[in-house]
């Protein structure tokens, strides 16, 4: 299965938050995909002449100089030919055997252990293409549906069709995978995505855990609350690495500003597990020392935690406040919209197809450990607003009150 655009409505946001030589990657990796795929199906026929480079370049409003490595790859796949003061036309495409040839040649593997609901699989998904398609190379796509049984016939499955090279998104809450362990013993390329395996060598990329879970509880630090729980996926407990570095962010922030931590504050979302039940979520937040305010894992952790607030009459954030992790489509629209931090996920994918194919063709060294960084979204779900409006409310009595304080004392009372 092959995925090759950005969903609408998601696009702009992440591109804006990309570093200008990330946000040209994914350009030059459109572009050069948006030609191949139309002169290989045959929608550009042989000898139709391309628009000028400062035409595409008007066009995708990108630079000269990233449409011409575009062209220039398409020139040494066959593709297009590049003739000197006449432009560029659509040369005879390869012949359906040596296509076929190409694609065994050149075809990586990607396993996902998280539903396809989620944009964030979505993204890694859509990132792991473009990096592909920029390289000539095709993606087989697989869901393993969290089964470790399944993850391991999926692998031996793309290994059977011919993938030289996987990206794999491992199943959480476990400490080996054998699976993954095989490839490594057949010097096979592989590539973790989100989490990994602390006693596997292997390349990774995924997010700055640790600094999101920490710049998140430091804001509700920072909004004067000191009792702060941490609110994990039953299926995805702390043996994940991602959620036990978001777990070590908490505790770093706590340590910061030396809150004693409270393992009782530490909780799994049961209704993870129990579909339409929130009891576990209900009694924690019905507690006589209850949280005032939560670190959720992630951004559907979160959504559990409103939804058992509603339940026994809670308000979000008077009552309780509270933060998410990945910045679903959903965090803006629930009511109030969610505070949450936002991951670079479709730039993850994008460096990890890079990554494996860097290695697929001949790159050598020390397992690589990539690390991008990520952003506090602040919404209302957190309270900010309130704080900030109460500061500024008691700042204007304060006001108020000084020219009473020096008439009074203009008349000799103190």
């Amino acid at each position: 299965m092959c995925i090759s655009y950005v969903p609408e409505g998601r696009k702009t946001d992440l591109v804006e938050k990309l570093s200008k030589k990330e946000h040209t990657k994914i350009l030059h990796a459109q572009l050069l995909t948006y030609y191949r795929e139309r002169i290989l199906d045959g929608r550009l026929s042989a000898g139709t002449r391309l628009p000028t480079d400062e035409e595409l370049a008007a066009r995708y409003q990108i630079s000269r100089d990233t449409v011409r490595q575009a062209l220039a790859l398409l020139a040494n796949e066959g593709l297009i030919e590049r003739v000197q003061g006449r432009g560029t036309f659509v040369s005879q495409p390869p012949s359906n055997d040596s296509t076929v040839t190409q694609l065994k040649q050149k075809q990586i593997g990607l396993v996902l252990n998280r539903t396809l609901r989620t944009q964030l699989a979505m993204n890694l998904l859509v990132g792991v293409e473009q990096a592909a398609k920029s390289h000539g190379y095709n993606v087989s796509f697989t869901y393993s549906e969290g089964d470790q049984e399944q993850q391991a016939h999926d692998i031996a499955r793309l290994r059977a069709n011919n993938a030289i090279g996987l990206i794999i998104w491992p199943m959480g809450d476990t400490i080996h995978d054998a699976s993954i362990q095989q490839l490594q013993a057949d010097h096979i390329p592989v590539v973790l995505m989100d989490r990994y395996f602390p006693g596997l060598a292997t390349d990774y990329v995924g997010s700055d855990n640790v600094g999101g879970g920490y710049r998140a509880t430091e804001h509700l630090l920072i909004l004067d609350h000191r009792r702060i729980g941490f609110v994990f996926a039953q299926e995805e407990t702390l043996q994940t690495t991602s959620v036990y570095e978001r777990w070590q962010g908490y505790c770093k922030a706590l340590q910061k500003y030396e809150v004693p931590y409270d393992e009782t504050l530490v909780v799994p979302d049961l209704r993870q597990l129990q579909t339409g039940a929130h009891e576990g979520l209900v009694e924690f937040l019905q507690r006589p020392d209850r949280p005032g305010a939560i670190f959720a894992v992630n951004d559907y952790v979160a959504l559990d935690v409103l939804q058992a607030a509603k339940a026994i009459h809670l308000r979000i954030p008077e009552d309780l406040a509270v933060v998410g992790f990945d910045d679903e489509p959903f965090a803006a629209r629930v009511n109030p919209p969610l505070t949450t931090t936002v991951q670079q996920s479709l730039v993850i994918g994008l460096r990890a197809g890079t990554l494996l194919i860097s290695r697929i063709e001949g790159f050598v060294g020390p397992p690589k450990h990539i690390e991008l960084p990520t952003n506090l979204l602040i919404r209302e779900s957190c309270g900010a607003q309130l704080h900030v409006k109460k500061f500024l409310s008691l700042s204007q009595e304060k006001i108020k009150e000084a020219p009473q304080s020096e008439e009074m004392e203009s008349n000799g009372v103190r």
